[in-house]
């Protein structure tokens, strides 16, 4: 009789951007799933779900420090160059957002600006390191072709970024875009 041979698929460094980016995504679908007090995923973004006030934050906070401790953990075992350095400020800031949570999307009555500033920063500062590891892998690579194609990821997450803010009402979309252009990248064409 025939058995089946059953293996636990094992950790490899490599592979810390794709298991990163899984645990992040699924959370955001669970958050949305659950999401309350007139949620809107276009107009709302992805820290909205983990809000102060919030009565369901804890899966987005959950969420943001998974995919931070994560891609940090993987770029810290891997062994920290100048071309991993901005992913590893990238992946704590995420993380960090996690814990410095932003303001209420809905009415309340108190909440830390302090906490929601921090959220902020961190936030764009994620943002930022991010862009430098993209232009960082574009200069460590010979190819034409790679250099290109870390170029045109450049310009899209610049030209998302710089559209957040134009586009009130559709902030979440946008977000959203610039997440999944985010993770392409990572997941793709980022070469610890």
């Amino acid at each position: 009789m025939g058995y089946m041979k059953f293996t636990i698929p094992q950790f490899t460094p490599g592979k810390y951007p794709t298991i990163s980016t899984a645990i992040f995504v699924l959370t955001i679908v669970v958050a949305h799933v659950f999401a309350t007090h007139g949620y809107e995923w276009t107009k709302n973004t992805i820290s909205d779900l983990g809000a102060q006030g919030y009565d369901r934050k804890l899966i987005m906070q959950f969420g943001f420090l998974a995919f931070g401790l994560t891609l940090t953990a993987g770029v810290l075992y891997k062994g920290l160059t100048w071309r991993t350095i901005p992913i590893l400020i990238y992946g704590l800031c995420v993380g960090l957002t996690g814990v410095f949570c932003t303001k209420p999307f809905f009415d309340l009555d108190h909440y830390s600006e302090i906490q929601s500033m921090i959220h902020s920063a961190l936030a764009q500062l994620a943002g930022v390191s991010f862009t430098i590891g993209i232009l960082v892998q574009s200069f460590f690579t010979s190819h034409k072709r790679e250099k290109w194609i870390h170029l045109t990821f450049f310009v899209l997450v610049i030209g998302l970024s710089a559209s957040f803010g134009l586009v009130n009402h559709y902030q979440g979309i946008v977000q959203r875009l610039l997440y999944l252009t985010s993770f392409i990248w990572l997941i793709g064409f980022y070469k610890p």
